[in-house]
C-alpha cells in the first residue's frame, strides 16, 4: 500500500536532529497529523529538507500562487516551516523536530490560544516517549556551561557563557518548551524557573523573531536572564551561536532520561565543585539544586566526581560560599573536549542538522 502523506512526512522527521526512528509512534502522528493539514504535510514532502523559493516551490508543487502563499503563511505562524529571513526573494524549508524545530515553536509566538494549548498537551503525551527513544539512546553529547557568577579566576573566554554571547549582534530569546509542555499535561506547572530563558542567534534569532517566535534582546538584556537563571539553579547549555538553553531538572528534556533510569545528555565539562568542609553548614540546599544527583550529605555535603557535570548550580546556591567551581588540569580539559566532540559526532552520524546549524557553525569559526 502506498503510504500516505503523513506517513511520508514522518518517515522523513524521524531522520532530523536527535530524533531516531523509535519515535514513530501514535502519540508522533497525532503531533504530526494535527501540526500540519493534508494539504501543508503534502507541501512539506514535496519540497524537502533542501527547500526553494517561492517560485521554486510553485513549479516544484504545481501549487496556484495564492494558494501557495496562503499555505505557507498559515505554516510560518504555526512553526512549521523556515523562512528565510532578510531576504527579497527568500528560501522556504520544512523544519525537524529539533534546532530549531517544532518542539521549540510548539510554545512560541501563540500565547494562551486553543491551538498552542492542545499541541502542548500532544507534547505532553509524547515528550517520556521521545526522551526514552531517541534522547537517552544517543548518549553523551552536551556540555554544560559553568554559571558565570562562580567561575574561578583562571577560566578562560571561551569557557565563559558571557564572553561567548558577546560576539553576536542578533540574539532572541523564547520560551523554554520543556517547561511549557510540561505545563499542559497532567503534571501542571513543574517550577518557578524562568520560562523566557532559550536562545538563538544570528540568521536563527532573526528567522524566530521576523515570524513571532521570539523576541530580540540585548546582550545586556542576555546577562540579567543568565543571572536570574543562576539564581534558580538552571543549568547554562548548548552552543552559543546556534541555540541555548537555562536548563531546569524539573522539566528539561536533557535531564528527564535519568529521572527513568537512563543516562542524561551531559557530558562533564571543564570544571568541578569542590567543598569546604569546615564553612559547610549541611543545609541540604546544594544537594535539592544539584540536577544530575551529584551532591550527597553526610556530616557536611561531598561531591561525587564522577556525576558532577560542573554547571556550578550547587554553588550559586550555597548561603554561605561554602562550594567553589574549580578548572579541572588541561590534559583532563582536552579529553573532556575531546569527549564531547565524539559524542556529537555520534548523534551528527545517526540524524542530520538542520542545514541553518551548518551556516551558524561555520560563521561562527
Amino acid at each position: 500500500m502506498e503510504p500516505d502523506v503523513y506517513d511520508k512526512l514522518i518517515n522523513w522527521l524521524v531522520t532530523t536532529f536527535r530524533a531516531l526512528p523509535g519515535v514513530n509512534t501514535p502519540e508522533f502522528r497525532e503531533i504530526v497529523c494535527y501540526s500540519y493539514t493534508s494539504e501543508e504535510a503534502s507541501l512539506a514532502v514535496q519540497v524537502g529538507p533542501e527547500g526553494g523559493t517561492f517560485d521554486e516551490l510553485a513549479t516544484k508543487t504545481g501549487i496556484e500562487p495564492d494558494s501557495l502563499k496562503r499555505i505557507l503563511e498559515c505554516m510560518g505562524e504555526k512553526g512549521t516551516i523556515y523562512k528565510e529571513p532578510g531576504s527579497v526573494n527568500p528560501i522556504y524549508r520544512p523544519l525537524g523536530v529539533e534546532l530549531p524545530g517544532l518542539i521549540e515553536t510548539a510554545s512560541c509566538g501563540k500565547a494562551g490560544n486553543p491551538f498552542e494549548k492542545k499541541l502542548l498537551a500532544l507534547w505532553g503525551k509524547f515528550k517520556p516517549i521521545y526522551v526514552n527513544e531517541a534522547i537517552a539512546e544517543l548518549g553523551k553529547h552536551f556540555m554544560a556551561w559553568c554559571a558565570v557568577s562562580v567561575l574561578p579566576p583562571n577560566a578562560t573566554p571561551e569557557e565563559n557563557i558571557s564572553e561567548q554571547i558577546k560576539k553576536f549582534d542578533y540574539i532572541a530569546v523564547f520560551p523554554c518548551a520543556c517547561r511549557n509542555i510540561e505545563k499542559h499535561t497532567v503534571n501542571g506547572n513543574p517550577c518557578d524557573c524562568i520560562l523566557d530563558s532559550c536562545m538563538f542567534f544570528g540568521e536563527i534569532a532573526r528567522w524566530a523573531v521576523e515570524n513571532g517566535h521570539a523576541r530580540r534582546v540585548t546582550t545586556d538584556e542576555v546577562s540579567d536572564i543568565l543571572k536570574a537563571c543562576e539564581i534558580k539553579g538552571q543549568v547554562h547549555s548548548g552552543m552559543p551561536g546556534i541555540a541555548f538553553c537555562n536548563c531546569c531538572s524539573h522539566a528539561c528534556i536533557n535531564l528527564l532520561a535519568q529521572k527513568m533510569g537512563k543516562q542524561h545528555s551531559f557530558i562533564q565539562n571543564h570544571f568541578f565543585a569542590v567543598v569546604d568542609q569546615v564553612s559547610c553548614t549541611s543545609c541540604g540546599i546544594c544537594i535539592e539544586r544539584c540536577p544530575v544527583g551529584a551532591m550527597q550529605l553526610e556530616a557536611s555535603a561531598i561531591v561525587d566526581d564522577d556525576k558532577c557535570i560542573g554547571c556550578g548550580a550547587c554553588a550559586t546556591g550555597c548561603g554561605v560560599s561554602g562550594i567553589r567551581m574549580v578548572r579541572r588540569t588541561e590534559e583532563e580539559c582536552a579529553r573532556l573536549s575531546n569527549e564531547l566532540a565524539k559524542g556529537f559526532g555520534k548523534v551528527m552520524a545517526r540524524t542530520r542538522l538542520d542545514p541553518l546549524v551548518y551556516r551558524a557553525v561555520k560563521n561562527s569559526k
